[in-house]
């Protein structure tokens, strides 16, 4: 089963991580009323993007074990971290690059602070980085990856153990978070907003179990409790707990917060969705659907493309001319027709092309590809 309820959910976690952007870049907008609600509302987009990678994760985790009968563990631990590899780099590396050429033309106002190079492209560490600066969560993303490859590694057709030991550990480590604070690099390795990937997991495995109890009031009571949870994730709280705990402390109860705030919720739509679509009672538009094939395209490009569009705005003498919402309007248009451009003729390519070469096969641009996929590779 591809999940369409999933793909139509990355298309809107992407863009509302778009919307947390668009008041960023063009000058009248930097102080837009707007920018503090969307800026927090945009959090929600990645609370959702972590469900949404938990969830699949558990059904990719679960073919790499039935495939280990067929093709060993080895074999199975490559394939797995082969993919993840080539869905996620390759890509990157290329807004990485046409991010250095857009700055290069477009300076910043203040310049950028020395960054470690190979951190960046090698996507460790979470260090700040100012020409991809979505990609902070991609970090996040790799280190998800390496441990349940890790766990299928050592203790093969029993790797949930493995991930739900790290879970654990996390989950103590938070606690103890909340008042000490961990030094770099555990404040990375211990960061409660990995616990939205356990979230994931959790719908993924009542859904694999046959739960598909749902009621319309979860999504109403979903959506009411992530707008509490947007209260307490305003940047005023955020400044209070570095005011009096610090930024480590501070920055780990706002991943708290997110997790609580957000990332439940987010599994309850999740899991809502999924089950509308299992029962065949609702099923996303096949617009969203397609946006969500080329999610991670958007989700890349648009800042960058922003950054570009809004210089150029700015040397055209348009800024403080032209009507500044149009402006915001032409850009974000901008910005979508450029990454479903590089979804088409780039990311495609780019992971059939890759597919072939390193596992002999292309590799799909959503995680849950269908029976007929995995049927065509033999497994």
């Amino acid at each position: 089963m591809t999940y369409r309820n999933i793909q139509g959910m990355r298309a809107i976690a992407a863009l509302i991580v778009v919307s947390a952007h668009i008041f960023q870049d063009i000058a009248p907008m930097r102080t837009h009323w707007a920018k503090t609600f969307f800026s927090v509302v945009g959090g929600t987009g990645v609370d959702i993007f972590f469900v949404i990678s938990g969830f699949i994760i558990y059904h990719v985790m679960r073919r790499s074990i039935d495939s280990m009968d067929a093709v060993g563990k080895g074999r199975a631990v490559h394939a797995f971290a082969m993919k993840r590899f080539i869905r996620i780099y390759p890509l990157y590396w290329i807004v990485f690059g046409t991010s250095c050429l857009v700055l290069a033309w477009a300076p910043p106002a203040v310049p950028l602070p020395h960054e470690p190079l190979f951190q960046l492209l090698a996507l460790i560490d979470n260090v700040p980085n100012f020409r991809v600066y979505v990609a902070w969560t991609l970090t996040f993303e790799v280190y998800f990856y390496a441990v349940v490859a890790l766990s299928l590694l050592l203790f093969a057709r029993r790797a949930m153990v493995g991930v739900v030991i790290w879970f654990a550990i996390v989950g103590g480590a938070t606690l103890l978070g909340l008042w000490l604070p961990w030094s770099k690099p555990l404040d990375f390795v211990f960061s409660p907003i990995v616990l939205e990937f356990l979230l994931g997991i959790a719908v993924a495995m009542l859904v694999d179990r046959g739960f598909h109890r749902f009621h319309g009031a979860l999504l109403a009571g979903a959506f009411i409790w992530m707008a509490i949870g947007l209260v307490f994730l305003r940047p005023s709280i955020f400044a209070l707990n570095v005011a009096h705990w610090g930024t480590l402390v501070a920055s780990n109860r706002s991943f708290a917060l997110h997790v609580v705030g957000g990332g439940i919720p987010a599994a309850i739509f999740i899991y809502g969705l999924v089950v509308l679509e299992i029962r065949q009672q609702w099923i996303m538009p096949r617009v969203l659907q397609y946006l969500g094939d080329a999610s991670f395209s958007i989700y890349l490009w648009h800042a960058v493309v922003f950054t570009a569009v809004a210089e150029l705005f700015v040397r055209l003498g348009w800024v403080g001319v032209a009507n500044s919402a149009g402006l915001i309007a032409l850009m974000v248009i901008i910005a979508l027709g450029i990454a479903l451009l590089s979804y088409r003729f780039l990311e495609k390519p780019l992971l059939r092309l890759l597919g072939q070469w390193f596992l002999g096969r292309g590799v799909s641009s959503h995680s849950l590809e269908t029976v007929r996929d995995l049927e065509r590779a033999g497994r």
